[in-house]
């Protein structure tokens, strides 16, 4: 069980800092020093005013991340820079003092962050009035490193306190230090920047009178710092489990090459001020370290999963989300964001977003032609656009909208499309919907997490378990169902209807789930028929009442199940660029039965086994570069072959994409399957089938899809006739049933 009321996650003791989720405890002698004086290493200057020069362009773009400072490479770390002392107790402390002169703010990354149970680092100015930390071995990010958040100095201290039980086994290295030249994550209220902050005077503070309706939408959004010296927006999104799985959206460009990178950006929630006026706001709720998990230039989105659950204390909701794309459902529109590193604001679209074709973008826009009230900037982008309803429905890609003195300078802005987010992709790379809905159960609205608290009794149905997109078999088995909390009341009973292929039954459920939490209940046996199959559930009634909200009341599960499964093998040798190939197994209906790629080594060959019915499906090969997998960059190539050995699909040299259609059927390769003499073979206007002296039962005539064209019962003993004038020209299968075994014939009728 899971919940969205998270565990509590002690966090970080501070002064005036910029937190993140830390451990507590001060660094050594904290207690002894007024200030601490000590050898310093000085960074190189940069060429601000090149940097400046660009950012006087880009600053007009709402489609970029805003740049506030210049990376400088370094190679420091425990052993060539720094100081050791070694203390009685036989620990080690060692640290290292930087400056970069003139910064108003300094970060860094620790690209290798490898330290032992029991060891801290700390962070903070040589005046004490800065403090990050402790940060221990639970910090790291999964690929062992760690984005170390703002300090507003232009000069800080690192210190690693090593314990005796594991000297030596740390080691922490440092590739880039941001040496900040422009102000964000004001802590203070600035007079000098009147109320407005970095950003333009004609933007909104989220907590003006306009945007306090809105309060569960703003606890999503927040600041993202990437590529350590710039920043972006996006929000944390509920999916359809409602688990508290902490994912969060952006955009595509606010990513780097290395998707490794976002192990390392710093996400800054509730940066707002307490009331209207004001151009600060809390510093002290961040957590650093993610994971990218999809992303598709198509829509220009980017999916990531945070390394940490924000903890309760931060307030964070999880936004609902509306995957429908119904241009007509929407009639306004509204962003949260931090234009250019600021405050959070708020912007409002009175009339409605509309579809736009633009020139970079296959699909259409949400096109914003111009906001009422409010604007974005450079450093909103990846924010959220809300429907009335407080769904998001997509994310901010570009545009040209900025504040003209007090007002705005009426251009337009435009977002990525969830509707596209969500369908345009294939693999779980670039598709939306293989995250927010795993169970793949069509749902396209969840709600805001937050959302329901007032309600008393309300259960949402989420994601089925024991249910796979093709079954080699049609046997029964066990089925279950996640439903979640989303009422003020503990959920002590439920009731639910389960129909599958049109039976239906009813399951009573007793136990406890507090508001936020969720339990899987079984749906008990499920029998699967051969072919495509349906699986529904519906709540009728939770704490012996009616649901109070009907949305997530409902759920449904296509499958696929094989009484006699054919198996195939996909066979792919990658070209250079492995993270380009996916591929799919689709049915005539457009049923995505499976799925490889994008793949991570181009010397690992991919070998599938995939099973299917007897039948024609389609195999598609993408590559997402769209040059194909052969031959420019490695000899790649592609096959898929059938059990006998027959190669239905092959080649290599494509474009985006190869689409082929490839059809099965049953093997006759075993004893059991062993063929009858069949003749003539291509037949006419009949066959003849010599069974020996077998006792012919049944005799059926399958088409190459699968589908019984004709069926004869006991026709007899030896050598057995079988009328066709009435079928036409074509590829069967001819299965013949006896007393003592079943056996597959492919019959060719040419006419």
């Amino acid at each position: 069980m899971k919940t969205l009321l998270f565990s509590f996650l002690t966090f970080c003791f501070c002064l005036s800092s910029i937190a993140q989720i830390s451990h507590g405890g001060q660094p050594f002698d904290w207690n002894e020093k007024s200030k601490y004086e000590m050898a310093t290493v000085n960074l190189p200057k940069t060429d601000l005013d090149a940097m400046k020069a660009e950012d006087s362009f880009n600053d007009k773009l709402s489609g970029v991340p805003y740049r506030f400072g210049a990376n400088i490479e370094v190679d420091l770390d425990i052993n060539n820079s720094g100081a050791w002392t070694e203390l009685e107790n036989g620990d080690g402390v060692w640290r290292l003092a930087v400056r970069s002169k003139g910064a108003k703010s300094l970060n860094f990354v620790f690209d290798t962050y490898q330290i032992p149970e029991g060891a801290k680092v700390f962070v903070f100015t040589p005046d004490k009035s800065k403090l990050l930390g402790s940060f221990t071995s639970e910090n790291a990010s999964k690929i062992g490193s760690l984005g170390v958040g703002l300090v507003l100095s232009d000069e800080l201290i690192i210190e690693y306190h090593e314990p005796s039980t594991h000297r030596g086994e740390g080691y922490l290295h440092i590739d880039n230090f941001t040496h900040g030249y422009r102000d964000i994550l004001v802590e203070v209220e600035d007079e000098a920047k009147g109320v407005f902050g970095n950003s333009g005077a004609c933007n909104i503070n989220v907590n003006c009178p306009e945007g306090l309706p809105f309060d569960i939408q703003k606890r999503s959004v927040a600041l993202i710092v990437v590529n350590n010296n710039a920043v972006c927006s996006g929000a944390m999104i509920n999916n359809v489990l409602q688990d508290g799985t902490p994912f969060f959206l952006t955009a595509r460009h606010c990513t780097p090459g290395n998707p490794n990178s976002v192990g390392n950006w710093i996400f800054y929630f509730n940066h707002e001020t307490s009331g209207c006026s004001g151009n600060n706001g809390p510093t002290d709720q961040s957590v650093s370290g993610s994971t990218l998990l999809s992303r598709n230039q198509e829509s220009d989105f980017a999916l990531l999963e945070l390394d940490d659950v924000p903890p309760p204390s931060f307030n964070v909701c999880y936004s609902g989300w509306d995957a429908t794309d119904n241009l007509s459902s929407v009639t306004s529109a509204y962003g949260i964001h931090h234009p250019s590193g600021d405050v959070k604001k708020i912007c409002f679209e009175d009339d409605a977003p509309y579809h736009q074709n633009l020139g970079t973008f296959v699909n259409q826009t949400w096109f914003i032609d111009e906001w009422e009230e409010g604007v974005t900037e450079g450093g909103s982008s990846g924010s959220p656009l809300f429907d009335q309803n407080g769904f998001i429905i997509g994310q901010l890609a570009g545009g040209a909208a900025a504040c003209a003195g007090s007002v705005n300078n009426g251009e337009f802005d435009y977002y990525g499309r969830m509707g596209v987010s969500w369908t345009f992709g294939s693999t779980p790379a670039n598709a939306i919907r293989f995250w927010l809905d795993p169970g793949n159960t069509g749902t396209l609205v969840v709600p805001n997490s937050c959302n329901s608290s007032a309600v008393e009794n309300n259960a949402s149905l989420g994601g089925f378990t024991g249910v796979q997109d093709a079954i080699c078999n049609v046997d029964p088995f066990t089925a279950g169902i996640n439903v979640f909390n989303l009422g003020s009341n503990t959920l002590t009973s439920i009731e639910l209807e389960v129909i599958s292929n049109g039976s239906s039954s009813t399951v009573d459920w007793s136990g406890s789930i507090d508001f936020g939490e969720s339990a899987f209940i079984s749906l008990g046996s499920i029998s699967p028929q051969d072919g495509s199959n349906t699986l529904s559930v519906e709540i009728i009634s939770v704490n012996d009442t009616d649901d109070q909200d009907d949305a997530g009341n409902f759920a449904s599960r296509d499958y696929m199940a094989f009484a006699n499964p054919v198996n195939a093998t996909v066979n792919i040798d990658l070209d250079n660029y492995p993270e380009e190939t996916t591929w799919t197994i689709t049915d005539d209906a457009d049923n995505e039965l499976y799925a490889g790629g994008p793949y991570t080594d181009e010397d690992d060959p991919v070998s599938v086994d995939v099973c299917l019915g007897q039948g024609c499906y389609f195999f598609t090969i993408f590559d997402s570069f769209n040059d194909g997998i052969c031959c420019g960059f490695g000899l790649g190539s592609y096959e898929v072959v059938d059990q006998s050995g027959n190669i239905l699909a092959s080649g290599g040299d494509f474009g985006s994409s190869e689409e082929t259609e490839i059809c099965l059927i049953l093997s006759t390769d075993n004893e059991e399957n062993s063929t009858f003499s069949v003749y003539p073979n291509p037949a006419n206007e009949r066959v003849l089938i010599d069974s020996g002296s077998e006792i012919v039962e049944r005799i059926d005539l399958f088409d190459i899809r699968g589908r019984l064209v004709r069926s004869y019962r006991n026709p007899g003993v030896g050598i057995v006739k079988i009328g066709l004038s009435d079928v036409e020209s074509g590829v069967y299968i001819l299965q013949t049933k006896t007393n003592n075994r079943t056996a597959q014939d492919k019959l060719v009728i040419e006419r």
